[in-house]
């Protein structure tokens, strides 16, 4: 696909909203304002009900929005709809295949709603099934793939017009840990080694977390935060603090406490065995091995103690 002159942001929302009911009284999406930059794998991610697919659907013309605008890859996501498909791929949460034929005539179909030249159709429905997996399978009834296998070939199926943007609803949701595994290093080596730009809403964190450039959450269609993971932790540092687990020789834990007592920012410790767990409300730990070095002790540790995503998304929803 030859080079689109855009933006660096290929995604971008500005105020976008949608409601539904005979009076637009449920707010599904609440002025949602968000950009996604070209070549990064964006996370979106929410509780149940959050707007995360409504969102979606408005991105790719499915739905239209109720107020706010939007454009994907430069084109309007109302007045541009049939250019914002041309360039996109889409992988849904579920996906819908014809079960009664077989992996190649299904994406054969698919290829010609693109228009795409024969002989570089079937060349690219090959190709695309040796990058998915399923070069063995790909003259087998679809109906009688495994739930992996189905979303393989739906990632497969959502790359045939080699799109910009590849938008993916719960990609792994149902596949097994390993079946899992492969789908999350087929998205990195899409998004690194062949530059697609990847929109993922999913509910598994840990997913989220190893692949996601920057993440966005929502919840009750609000963003409620955007940013990578350790911008995401420098938030709710602000809010929460931070936590050290501090362990000490040559004095003991009471002694660390109160050589620390004085150290601004420390809130509470609680002494164990070998040393301290501290809660302060800022990034002191320079501070905390200064003053337990005064005091004659020797720091066998001093770490904070990172939260992963799960606990950052539950943090930050908090509340709502």
């Amino acid at each position: 696909m030859e080079d689109l002159d855009i933006s660096e942001n290929v995604i971008e929302l500005e105020s976008l909203t949608k409601k539904f009911g005979k009076h637009n009284e449920i707010t599904a999406v609440d002025t949602l304002s968000l950009g996604v930059k070209r070549g990064e794998v964006f996370g979106f991610v929410g509780p149940n009900g959050a707007g995360k697919t409504t969102t979606m659907k408005m991105m790719i013309g499915l739905l239209e929005p109720t107020s706010g605008s939007g454009k994907v890859v430069g084109f309007d996501i109302v007045r541009e709809v049939i250019n914002i498909r041309e360039v996109t791929g889409v992988l849904p949460e579920p996906a819908g295949f014809y079960d009664h034929l077989t992996a190649r005539q299904n994406l054969r179909f698919y290829a010609k709603l693109y228009d795409i030249d024969p002989h570089e159709r079937e060349k690219r429905i090959e190709n695309l099934f040796e990058t998915v997996g399923l070069s063995h399978a790909i003259d087998q009834k679809i109906g009688g793939f495994s739930t992996g296998m189905r979303k393989r070939f739906g990632l497969g199926q959502a790359l045939i017009n080699e799109p910009t943007i590849l938008f993916l609803d719960e990609p792994t949701s149902g596949i097994d840990p390993k079946g899992a595994q492969m789908m999350r290093d087929l998205i990195k080596d899409l998004n690194k080694n062949k530059g697609v730009t990847v929109f993922l809403s999913s509910h598994s964190m840990e997913e989220v977390e190893e692949i996601c450039d920057r993440i966005a959450i929502v919840a009750k269609g609000k963003l409620l935060a955007v940013g990578s993971v350790d911008e995401l932790r420098d938030i709710v540092r602000d809010k929460e603090g931070v936590q050290y687990l501090l362990e000490v020789q040559d004095i003991t834990p009471s002694e660390a406490a109160s050589a620390i007592k004085e150290v601004d920012g420390i809130e509470t410790f609680e002494t164990h065995d070998t040393g301290l767990k501290i809660h302060s409300t800022m990034k002191n730990g320079a501070d905390i091995a200064k003053a337990v070095t005064k005091a004659g002790g020797v720091i066998s540790v001093l770490e904070e103690q990172e939260m992963n995503l799960q606990k950052l998304f539950l943090k930050i929803i908090e509340g709502t």
